[in-house]
């Protein structure tokens, strides 16, 4: 990480809202859900799949996961009735984990059981290492009450994702993982810090996954993993069925076309709502080389679909 990257963060708490606004504006699909759902849709025609995430995390107020439930709740029954893919993403913390794994339960479980009406599919996410215990345990139950219905996340870059990659196949069942680096600043006792060494965790995993049945969405920008990807589809072209390539808004739109006209399955990653400015402070604290894309995507033009 770079010295520029850490000036470049540790400023951008004292810039002003606008201005980090426009910053955002190319990686947030907007404020409201019509914003998400009109992103998404146009996603869509131009031949990607999406997945939606209501912005916000490390809730401490069981009002505060009410509100976030009902509007999961509401987003998956206007995706249902626009046509539109039925895929969310919702953060652990989001849904109470921070208040105890039963309440975090309860509340993905009325996701998940509008979800399960709807023929959706609901993303249960992953945030630092200190939750992941957690989050995998709430996860095991909510497999086995709504099976097939709901995802979860692994992070190459902590030591331990091997190990729960192949525990999670074992467990049986369904299983659709999200296959991402890790964006979090963790420490060296329980995670890689070089970058090659969180892309060779990344590519066993990967393997690890599509080796024991899971469908696994491929979640990365990096052009090296896309082409472990493509490699491992040429070993093995039944694997085809069981992966697709997952990116964020906004970034790396050029990999994502060419990926794309490649035959791959493209999902986009539409974050939306108005806890956007907490939600990009945190994530470029967490990792300050973001701060630099964001600068960059000022002067670059989005991708023209349709």
């Amino acid at each position: 990480m770079s010295w520029f990257d850490r000036a470049v963060a540790s400023t951008l708490p004292y810039v002003p809202k606008p201005v980090m606004e426009r910053l955002s504006r190319r990686y947030i699909a907007g404020l409201r859900r019509e914003d998400a759902l009109h992103a998404g849709g146009e996603l869509e025609r131009a031949g990607y799949r999406a997945t939606y995430d209501l912005l916000g995390e490390a809730v401490r107020t069981e009002a505060e996961v009410d509100a976030a439930v009902s509007e999961y709740v509401k987003l998956l029954e206007d995706l249902a009735a626009r046509g539109l893919g039925r895929n969310v993403s919702l953060k652990p913390t989001q849904m109470g984990l921070d208040l105890g794994e039963d309440h975090c339960f309860r509340a993905m479980a009325r996701v998940a059981e509008r979800a399960r009406a709807l023929d959706a599919f609901i993303r249960f996410e992953m945030e630092d290492a200190s939750t992941v215990d957690g989050t995998l345990r709430v996860f095991a139950r909510l497999r086995a009450a709504y099976p097939g219905t709901v995802g979860c996340v692994l992070q190459s870059m902590l030591f331990r994702s091997e190990a729960d990659a192949r525990a999670l196949v074992a467990a049986g069942g369904p299983l659709n993982v999200r296959l991402v680096k890790g964006i979090y600043v963790e420490p060296p006792e329980i995670a890689h810090q070089a970058p090659q060494q969180v892309r060779d965790a990344w590519i066993r995993i990967l393997g690890i996954l599509l080796k024991g049945g899971a469908f696994v969405a491929a979640a990365t920008h990096d052009e090296a993993l896309a082409g472990a990807v493509r490699d491992a589809l040429t070993r093995n072209r039944a694997w085809t069925q069981q992966i697709e390539i997952q990116m964020l808004l906004g970034v790396r739109e050029e990999l994502r076309r060419t990926l794309r006209a490649q035959g791959l399955p493209v999902r986009v990653y539409v974050p939306y709502g108005p806890e956007w400015h907490p939600y990009v402070l945190r994530r470029l604290r967490k990792n300050p080389k973001l701060a630099r894309y964001a600068i960059l995507g000022l002067f670059q033009k989005r991708e023209k679909l349709g």
